[in-house]
């Protein structure tokens, strides 16, 4: 059945792309070729959940495509783990290409193919069972990626931002290479639970390798200037599908490394500890001060590649000290984290391409009164904003929880290092819930509520079709069923990481329905109960009110609402997008090199009005804020970088016996290497 879902994303790419040969007046086969490419990308996710349902329960699967004694079997495998990421990822996977069928009236067939095209690189990454077909499903998705990013190239800022993603993909897949190079020489054997049979310093260099590698494909710092423009410049649909997706598939790729490699150097723990803490805090801390709706829950991606790269370093620690309760309460926590953003950050996406659509923008400061205007739109940005909160009730406050409570386990260990990174990873993580909270009250509080904006009316063509709707019921019911039912989901988990743990994580479970963090003696939560404790709460309260003020309670007093304290103020008052991050740009102006410059903000010799511009001319600050990543890291390596291109394009001879020479200095590097290694 795993081939079957692989070759039904083949074929949905294969009739998008099919499409283009046809008259370019033939509308209703463009129509019809869309549709068709969205409706099998469906199916095809839907089958590989149900292989990855199998999987959790015991049934796993092994097709072997070719043998060689020597290196092992090359093929496909789905076991427990392989599963349960099979089930996160496809999941989202189904409302996100419903969501694209909404596109299906339109003569887009490649948009179809290149988002069955990610589906299938995913799916090749996820079930590989050797390192061959990892690295080609990996050079896929970076592919894909390119592709999708680009897809309307015309509009400004398109050709950038794919060239971004192509170029940390290369190099994502470069240190892939390399890592599985150095472990494949020293097993012996490509296939994947065989690279670590021989521990050693070559070990530790591959593992770090891949480490690098699905790093830079989740956009923890520094590796994450591409991920924010690459998500904002995707096409509506696609941008669900890249966030919620396929950057599951660089955490698969670290639960599956910690699983064949285990335990690590604790340098290397340590720097993945503060690297994580460092991607949260710099994610959100952008995301809060973002003028954009995409922009905003796009840096909101690299905040919450930190949270869950937080569980994954705590998991690393308890490899470290050799405690594999530790390690379950990381994987458990990185793994709920993992749900909590494919299902909220998919809804965000659907929900900002109705947005745009409907209102004709995603400027902040233009978009008010969303969930009046577009209900569905509405809806979806209150419910995944909040789920990327942590608000009670929603995935998200299960997650961070666990997360914090999975950090606050550092003196279980030893090793004073350890120690201190897991501490300040702790306090990242927890500022950064607390300045989400601030992002995302700006978005559900002024954004989805409020009065509507006139100057937008809403063009509804999206929020009208079946399949939005539908895939925003299923993503919302996906961030509250997840709390609501999370010792079912932690059940699923513990499924899917018993590999790593064993039955380590039996201690998660505490009478049913409460979950502790695998420690018995710490604390214990119960997202079940919140579900009916707080809306209990909010009815008797309603019911006692009503007791209380007899008929006065359902009596409307309307009187004209404050608005300043300035009598005369110009223009609208009241709280804007800008005005409520600006604290955000003041207290972390260190972090996001806030920028003030005072502007003349009328210049020009007669405004509007007739009046000279020295009578009306007004003074404005302009602030501006700057990546200190990109600012301090990659500004100085461009002059570099420059040097080597142009050396490299001196190369380029056209000559056939200088390129034969370049090959065989390869070629000889490769031997040395290799004989080194043997």
């Amino acid at each position: 059945m795993t081939v079957v879902g692989l070759l039904l994303f083949v074929a949905a790419g294969g009739i998008g792309w099919a499409a283009l040969r046809a008259d370019a007046s033939a509308q209703r086969w463009s129509r019809v070729a869309a549709a068709t490419s969205w409706t099998l990308s469906v199916l095809a996710s839907v089958l590989l959940v149900f292989v990855g349902a199998r999987a959790l329960a015991g049934a796993g699967e092994l097709v072997t495509l070719e043998s060689s004694s020597p290196l092992g079997a090359i093929g496909l495998r789905v076991d427990a783990l392989t599963g349960l990421f099979l089930v996160i990822t496809f999941g989202v996977a189904v409302p996100a290409f419903l969501a694209g069928l909404t596109r299906g009236r339109s003569t887009r067939p490649r948009l179809g193919s290149a988002a069955a095209l990610v589906g299938l690189a995913v799916g090749m990454v996820l079930t590989a069972n050797d390192l061959f077909l990892l690295l080609a499903g990996w050079e896929l998705l970076g592919f894909s990626f390119y592709l999708a990013v680009g897809y309307d190239r015309a509009r400004a800022g398109r050709g950038r931002a794919a060239v971004l993603a192509a170029g940390f993909s290369k190099t994502s897949g470069a240190l892939l290479l390399l890592g599985g190079g150095v472990l494949a020489a020293q097993s012996g054997s490509i296939a994947l639970s065989d690279l670590g049979r021989h521990p050693g310093p070559w070990t530790a260099l591959g593992y770090t390798l891949l480490l690098a590698g699905f790093a830079v494909k989740v956009g923890l710092v520094p590796a994450h200037v591409w991920l924010p423009p690459s998500y904002s410049a995707a096409p509506g649909p696609v941008r669900a599908l890249l966030a919620g997706m396929a950057v599951n598939a660089g955490f698969y790729g670290l639960w599956r490394t910690l699983e064949v490699l285990g335990a690590r150097p604790i340098w290397l723990t340590c720097v993945v500890l503060l690297l994580a803490g460092a991607s949260a805090i710099l994610g959100i801390a952008h995301a809060a001060v973002h003028a954009d709706l995409r922009g905003l829950i796009a840096w909101s991606s690299v905040e919450n590649a930190g949270v869950i790269g937080a569980g994954f370093a705590v998991a690393m620690v308890g490899e470290a000290v050799g405690s594999k309760r530790l390690v379950a309460v990381g994987l458990l926590a990185g793994t709920l984290q993992v749900i909590t953003h494919a299902a909220a950050k998919s809804l965000l996406f659907i929900s900002a391409n109705a947005v745009e659509a409907g209102l004709g923008t995603t400027d902040l400061g233009q978009l008010r009164g969303v969930a009046r205007t577009l209900p569905f739109a509405g809806v979806g940005l209150v419910i995944g904003g909040l789920t990327l909160a942590g608000m009670p009730l929603t995935a998200g406050f299960a997650s961070e929880w666990m997360t914090l409570e999975a950090l606050m386990q550092q003196f279980r260990v030893d090793e004073l290092p350890l120690q201190l990174c897991m501490a300040v990873c702790g306090i990242l993580v927890a500022l950064t819930i607390g300045v989400s909270g601030i992002a995302f009250v700006r978005l559900v509080g002024l954004t989805a509520f409020g009065k509507p904006a006139n100057s937008h009316p809403a063009r509804d063509a999206i929020e009208r079709s079946w399949s939005h709707r539908v895939a925003t019921i299923l993503l919302a019911a996906v961030c509250l069923g997840v709390a609501a039912l999370a010792p079912l989901v932690v059940a699923m988990i513990a499924a899917g990481v018993r590999p790593l743990v064993g039955t380590a994580t039996e201690g998660a479970l505490v009478g049913g329905w409460i979950l502790q963090p695998v420690f018995s003696d710490f604390s214990a939560l119960s997202p079940t109960w919140l579900w009916i404790v707080i809306p209990a709460y909010a009815v008797l309260t309603i019911i006692l009110a009503v007791l209380f003020s007899g008929r006065r309670f359902w009596r409307v007093r309307r009187t004209t609402a404050w608005t300043s304290g300035s009598e005369g103020a110009p223009g609208r008052t009241g709280y804007t997008s800008y005005g409520f991050a600006n604290p955000i740009r003041k207290v972390l102006a260190a972090l996001l090199m806030t920028r003030h410059e005072l502007r003349e903000l009328n210049p020009d010799p007669e405004t509007s009005t007739g009046r000279p511009a020295a009578a009306s001319a007004r003074l404005g600050y302009v602030v501006d804020v700057t990546d200190v990543v990109q600012r301090y890291l990659y500004r100085p390596l461009l002059p570099i970088v420059r040097a080597v291109v142009a050396a490299a394009r001196r190369l380029q001879s056209g000559r056939l016996d200088a390129y034969m020479a370049y090959m065989l200095i390869a070629l000889l590097a490769v031997i040395v290497v290799v004989t080194a290694l043997a």
